[in-house]
């Protein structure tokens, strides 16, 4: 996530292979973006209310707006503005997981 640097709870969601596409909220409409900084591309995270670690992730430019995610195929995500649905719940998950651990093979003295 790269923080907005003068709205410290919205966030441009950027492309890891493609860094400078953004999602964006496009007059209600969720869409990817790679031209100049919109407001329309700031989203900030609300958590569920569940404590589950899932959040709603809010447009911060249509306020009511959250994306949603409505069926199996990649095209099926939109900015929904309705009742909350568990379609519209997300979780921030690490791409890497790392177990560490010590194992001595030789000790000399």
């Amino acid at each position: 996530l790269e923080p907005h640097p003068s709205s410290k709870c919205c966030y441009y969601i950027v492309n890891e292979v493609h860094s400078q596409h953004r999602n964006a909220d496009s007059k209600h409409n969720f869409g990817v973006y790679d031209g100049p900084h919109y407001n329309d591309q700031l989203f900030r995270y609300v958590p569920s209310g569940k404590n589950d670690g899932f959040f709603y992730i809010y447009s911060c430019s249509y306020t009511n707006d959250r994306i949603a995610k409505y069926g199996v195929e990649d095209d099926k995500i939109s900015m929904y503005s309705g009742p909350k649905y568990s379609d519209q719940l997300w979780k921030l998950v690490p791409r890497f997981k790392a177990n560490f651990f010590t194992d001595e093979v030789f000790h000399f003295d």
